[in-house]
């Protein structure tokens, strides 16, 4: 059976067909997921964010522009939601372990040890990037989107989405090399 186009989900949704806006949250809910879990890292906080990306695509969904794809437009609000939650939470750094699915298995205890530590220094740093620089790294480096889709997502033009990776990659690494320097 050929797939659904999003497109024509929305336009079922929105003439009030709930199976087929259950479907576009089945379809993009591991999409949405990963992205809030890599900017917030606390799985609760991440599900709490999935609902209220849905909410608000329910609540907005008759401002889609089926010119751009529906994940487009569902990363930039998850972006814009996670950026939003971050923004009222700053003064708090949450110190939680990453996530098992980004960490790489290794046959040695010792070097899942070492890529644990470097992922939680790379995630710690990356928190402390601006928000735009962070919504860049996260989109591009880890979620592998392309320039174009990162840019979509996030509202910036290519040069401005660059600009924000450079920075993002030059502080980083600069973060990192610091935290490794200390005894």
């Amino acid at each position: 059976m050929a797939e659904i186009s999003d497109s024509i989900l929305v336009e079922k949704a929105l003439s009030g067909d709930v199976l087929a806006f259950r479907y576009l949250v089945e379809r993009t809910q591991q999409m949405v997921y990963q992205v809030s879990f890599r900017f917030l890292r606390d799985q609760h906080d991440a599900e709490d964010a999935v609902q209220e990306v849905y909410s608000r695509l329910w609540k907005n969904l008759r401002k889609y522009d089926d010119r751009i794809k529906l994940t487009t437009w569902l990363y930039r609000i998850t972006v814009n939601h996670c950026l939003d939650i971050l923004k009222s939470a700053r003064a708090k750094t949450r110190t939680e372990d990453i996530s098992e699915s980004l960490a790489d298995h290794f046959p040695e205890p010792h070097q899942v040890l070492e890529r644990r530590e470097l992922l939680d220094q790379l995630h710690a740093a990356a928190a402390r990037l601006t928000p735009r620089q962070q919504a860049a790294f996260i989109l591009r480096d880890l979620e592998g989107l392309s320039v174009s889709e990162a840019c979509s997502a996030l509202d910036m033009n290519e040069g401005q989405l660059k600009s924000n990776l450079y920075y993002a990659r030059k502080n980083l690494q600069r973060m990192i090399k610091i935290e490794m320097l200390r005894p």
